[in-house]
């Protein structure tokens, strides 16, 4: 899992941003995509360095 270094509104979802081999990689998640994955997005648009990205399924997860 890669931690999520920041997260920006964009549209209608959030574009997320992380460290892969020293360099920066974003995705952009649809809100839809959000919710079927049990991600509060207000909450990772708050708090992005409390989620992360697990790369294998492509999905944010919560970083304990």
């Amino acid at each position: 899992m890669q931690k999520i270094t920041g997260a920006e509104r964009c549209g209608d979802g959030v574009n997320v941003s992380w460290r892969k081999a020293g360099k920066v990689t974003t995705t952009y998640f649809s809100f839809t995509q959000l919710i079927d994955m049990q991600v509060n997005a207000l909450d990772l648009l708050q708090h992005p360095s409390s989620w992360g990205i697990d790369e294998k399924s492509g999905k944010v997860v919560l970083a304990v």
